[in-house]
């Protein structure tokens, strides 16, 4: 094996361990925010009728809008568990826990990587995972071409993804990585001086 494909595989695998970190951390926090949210009925009638602007050909009853709070409850202890064990795999690849939450809190409050945040973390662990599956000879080129796909919201459909935004998205992230890291490698400088 080549340095150059072991640093590819390397690379990849690296943006799988930050995707993953900050799917699971999006997600953690946006069940978080599902908790304090009321959760009668008045209130998933009234976004239940929203939705039917929104989405007139979808149907949305007020029963999708109602959770069990042990349910959320459990969901943001199994992504806390999840993005724990992805801090503990980017740390194995020269990523620190520190500079990962810093990360996650950046896009998280929209000042980096938008993208990611909009849609990236919905696709791009999928996209990430078939990218390393088959530069470990796992799959062939055709499924990975045929794992880049994105589902529509508002129609449910799969359409070909956009790579050309996949591409400045994973330039973006690694950019943003570096930054986060120099900067705390700055501040821990000046403070130990």
């Amino acid at each position: 094996m080549t340095s150059k494909h072991l640093n590819r595989k390397l690379r990849v695998l690296r943006l799988l361990a930050v995707v993953q970190t900050y799917h699971h951390y999006t997600m953690m926090q946006m069940n978080r925010q599902l908790l304090q949210c009321n959760n009668d009925w008045q209130e998933a009638e009234r976004l239940s009728y929203c939705m039917s602007f929104i989405m007139p050909w979808r149907e949305c009853p007020p029963t999708n809008f109602i959770h069990d709070k042990d349910e959320v409850s459990d969901d943001v202890l199994n992504n806390y568990e999840e993005f724990k064990k992805w801090v503990k795999l980017a740390e194995e690849v020269g990523i620190s826990e520190r500079t990962l939450t810093a990360f996650c809190k950046n896009v998280d409050n929209l000042q980096s990587v938008f993208w990611l945040k909009a849609f990236g973390h919905i696709f791009y662990p999928e996209w990430l995972m078939a990218l390393l599956l088959y530069l470990n000879d796992s799959i062939s080129k055709t499924e990975l071409q045929n794992t880049f796909v994105e589902y529509s919201l508002f129609t449910g459909k799969a359409e070909p993804a956009d790579i050309a935004e996949f591409r400045k998205t994973i330039l973006e992230i690694e950019n943003n990585i570096l930054q986060i890291a120099n900067k705390q490698i700055e501040r821990s400088a000046k403070n130990s001086q």
